[in-house]
C-alpha cells in the first residue's frame, strides 16, 4: 500500500492509494499507470482495513510486519519482464490471502485430516472464496495460506512450505518439508 493507505485514507474507485505525484519507483509508476492496478492498489487498502479491524492486538503486529514483506515482493516485480503481470499476480496474492487468513469471505470447512495414520496427527483445511482461490492448512501449530493450482483431478493448492493435493478425502500433502499421506476424519 502507498502513502495514503498508510494515513488511513480510502478513497473508492480505481485510484490508487500511491501518491502518484510523488511516485518514485518503477512499481508505484506503474500501479499508477494502470487502472486495473490502481484498482486492486485500492481494493488492498479496503481488505488490509478490514483485516486490521478484524485482527487481535498481537496479530495486528505480524499483519504490519507481513505488510512490510509483501511490499518488498511487490517492489521485486520491478525487475521482472512482465512487470505489470507480476505486481497483479502479487496484489491478487496478497487480498486473497488477507481474505483467508481473517476469514473476510465466505468458505467451507474447517475439514479434518489424519495424517499417516496417526489420530494425533491432524491437519485441518478451510477453503475460501477469494480470487485466486485459497486454502488455510493448520498443522503442528502453524497455518498457512495456499493458493490453488491446476490439477488433472482433484483439489492442488500450494504455496511457500505447503503442498496439498486432495481426491476423494485422501491428500497427499509437503509441510515444511516433510510428505505425508492424509485421509478425512
Amino acid at each position: 500500500m502507498g502513502f495514503a493507505a498508510s494515513q488511513g485514507t480510502f478513497a473508492q474507485g480505481t485510484t490508487p492509494s500511491i501518491e502518484c505525484a510523488r511516485a518514485s519507483s518503477v512499481v508505484e509508476q506503474t500501479v499508477c499507470g494502470d487502472g486495473t492496478l490502481g484498482g486492486l492498489d485500492r481494493r488492498l487498502v479496503d481488505v488490509y482495513a478490514s483485516a486490521s479491524k478484524a485482527a487481535s492486538a498481537e496479530q495486528k503486529n505480524r499483519l504490519a510486519a507481513d505488510q512490510q514483506r509483501w511490499l518488498n515482493e511487490r517492489d521485486a516485480c520491478g525487475k521482472s519482464s512482465d512487470r505489470g503481470a507480476c505486481i497483479k499476480d502479487r496484489y491478487l496474492q496478497r487480498i486473497a490471502d488477507l481474505q483467508a487468513q481473517f476469514k473476510l469471505v465466505p468458505s467451507r470447512g474447517p475439514f479434518q485430516f489424519v495424517c499417516n495414520n496417526d489420530p494425533n496427527n491432524v491437519l485441518v483445511a478451510q477453503y475460501f472464496e477469494t480470487d485466486p482461490a485459497t486454502a488455510r492448512f493448520t498443522h503442528d501449530g502453524r497455518a498457512l495460506t495456499a493458493f490453488i493450482q491446476r490439477s488433472g483431478s482433484g483439489a492442488r493448492y500450494g504455496g511457500p512450505n505447503v503442498s496439498y493435493w486432495e481426491h476423494q478425502g485422501e491428500a497427499s500433502v509437503v509441510w515444511f518439508g516433510r510428505s505425508m499421506k492424509c485421509a478425512t476424519k
